[in-house]
């Protein structure tokens, strides 16, 4: 109805040339004003479309049909993928990690040259690969880690996949933004800080609690765990870790980042890699612990970050002009001794993840690659 206003206003016919200098000065204005600005740019994979819902003057007539369109997809059935099934009765274990904001240049594993590695660079059957995100935001990196390839279908991810064909499968979070999960244990950060008693409640390692007695209790022989990890996700980094892991100083803490000197915000952020490689050395000695099981770790990234470097900060550029530094991550194995051998100088993707994982646990299925697997 206000748009009938419009009919009445009186409007007046200007040169071609004043239009084309006003367009051009706005856009060199409206240009400035984002540069000047991209340090705020810090959640726009989260906020984007709340924010583009109220700035935009049409908004009303496309976020109602981008509500019926959300309703609809959420009525949409997953496509189911081929049915699996067991090889063998051994009891084996893969723990998928899924890390947050992690980028592997900040790895000393990696050849960074801080230590921000000190535990698992003493662990032995650690190895660690180049890898690349396919995307530089949460949800489309999560679901590139869980799908079988590259598509942009709706096909079972692979804890539903492995759930249905009789795989105990444990979803534990911290984070948000991976795809629908159809399991019967699925357990939120509020759900397991019910279960944890040490200092560092409120932080990631909750994710750890009680992990191993779940395992045990359980009376399927293959499991598979996802652990969906927020430790380097920002712009709060010092917040993302206890004290004690706050190795290098001094650390930024302010939310406009570029606020901060280069080395504050650095060492903040070096400080959650800190903090990752202690909740992974952490869970390796866990599954150590489990007699009788072949055991594996795989930690993945949903993708990289941006600390500055050229102006950029954070995440969320489109994959296709993203920097390395959104792209490059860490993709890290551990296996238990004898239970499979991996190859090597291999550069990956995250959908070797699926692959690597049905291969590990011995599952047969029409559409297990065994060139995706990192597995020999």
């Amino acid at each position: 109805m206000p748009s009938l206003l419009i009919f009445k206003v009186n409007y007046i016919n200007v040169k071609l040339k004043n239009f084309l200098i006003h367009v051009s000065l706005t856009l060199v204005f409206l240009l400035t004003l984002v540069y000047a600005n991209s340090s705020n740019s810090l959640w726009i994979d989260k906020n984007s479309k709340t924010l583009g819902s109220l700035v935009m003057p049409w908004s009303y007539v496309v976020n109602t049909n981008r509500y019926f369109l959300h309703k609809n997809q959420q009525n949409k059935k997953q496509i189911l993928l081929p049915n699996a099934s067991i090889k063998n009765n051994e009891k084996s274990i893969a723990v998928l990690v899924i890390g947050e904001s992690a980028r592997s240049s900040n790895f000393s594993l990696y050849g960074y040259e801080k230590n921000t590695n000190p535990l698992l660079s003493k662990v032995k059957n650690v190895y660690h690969y180049n890898a690349e995100a396919c995307a530089t935001y949460t949800t489309a990196g999560v679901k590139c880690i869980l799908e079988y390839k590259n598509t942009s279908k709706l096909f079972e991810i692979l804890p539903n996949y492995l759930f249905r064909n009789d795989v105990e499968v444990i979803w534990r979070t911290t984070n948000w933004g991976e795809p629908t999960v159809k399991i019967k244990n699925y357990q939120k950060k509020g759900d397991l800080e019910k279960l944890y008693k040490g200092e560092g409640s409120g932080y990631d390692e909750v994710l750890l609690s009680g992990l191993r007695k779940q395992i045990l209790a359980s009376k399927k022989n293959k499991v598979l765990v996802v652990l969906h990890t927020s430790t380097s996700h920002g712009p709060t980094y010092y917040k993302k870790y206890p004290k004690k892991f706050e190795k290098f100083t001094p650390v930024c803490k302010s939310v406009e980042l570029a606020n901060c000197t280069q080395e504050e915000l650095i060492n903040a952020y070096d400080n959650t890699i800190v903090y990752t490689d202690y909740i992974l050395a952490s869970l390796i000695e866990e599954l150590k612990q489990l007699d009788g099981y072949n055991s594996s770790m795989i930690f993945i990234s949903d993708h990289g970050e941006s600390l500055g470097e050229n102006n950029l900060y954070m995440h969320g550029i489109p994959a296709s002009i993203a920097p390395k530094e959104q792209l490059n991550i860490p993709f890290i194995v551990w296996v238990s001794n004898d239970s499979k051998k991996l190859k090597d100088n291999e550069i990956l993707s995250q959908h070797n993840v699926f692959h690597s994982i049905l291969d590990f646990l011995e599952i047969e299925s029409p559409i297990y690659d065994k060139n995706m697997s990192i597995f020999k």
